[in-house]
């Protein structure tokens, strides 16, 4: 049990966890799960009441899932993708076919050929982070090709030195959380948040 867990009533302690929208416990009922912002946050975003259906919701892929075709036949160019089935698999199943496959591609082709493609925004923090999670993997098997930017500012990168300057200029210059309490309205003002909801 933690600090957090010691706030709340017995009957509704749960595990903690943390998001891009702060920080929470996870409780479980009868195969659902529900969840309870953390006790000491001021103003928790109404985005954590997302979560319950992200892990239940039916569009949500819940085992491993290969293309029959690459299944079947193997990797190369293959005019079905994009119109044939997938087929689930264990997870056993699985890691032997991704590690099967990156031999593959490092004994062929070299870290060139492997591209650490995940943007991660799975969780808050670094650890847990997806994108930095495949970069240390990749790096231990023998390296790989990255993206540089991402898709939030890639764009900007390009464009805000031709309108306004660069974007370090731009971007280094943020408001902090006590110029916007200053400035919102008295009837809106809240306590201030301990937590970036960027997740950075």
């Amino acid at each position: 049990m933690n600090d957090a867990d010691a706030l709340l009533p017995p009957r509704t302690r749960g595990v903690p966890h943390s998001s891009h929208w702060g920080a929470f416990s996870v409780l479980v009922r009868d195969r659902h799960i529900e969840v309870l912002p953390h006790p000491r946050d001021p103003v928790p975003s109404p985005l954590l009441g997302n979560i319950p259906a992200s892990v239940s919701r039916r569009a949500r892929i819940a085992e491993p899932m290969v293309r029959r075709g690459w299944l079947e036949r193997g990797p190369g160019a293959d005019r079905r993708r994009g119109r044939e089935t997938f087929v689930p698999i264990s997870w056993p199943r699985a890691l032997d076919l991704v590690a099967g496959e990156l031999r593959r591609v490092y004994a062929n082709h070299g870290p060139r050929a492997v591209f650490g493609g995940s943007y991660g925004w799975s969780s808050a923090g670094r650890f847990h982070h997806a994108q930095s999670q495949i970069h240390r993997f990749l790096n231990a098997a023998g390296g790989y090709v990255r993206s540089v930017n991402s898709y939030s500012s890639g764009a900007a990168t390009v464009i805000l030195p031709h309108i306004l300057g660069p974007q370090e200029a731009v971007s280094s210059n943020n408001v902090s959380w006590t110029e916007l309490v200053a400035h919102e309205p008295a009837h809106r003002a809240r306590p201030v948040a301990r937590r970036s909801r960027s997740g950075c």
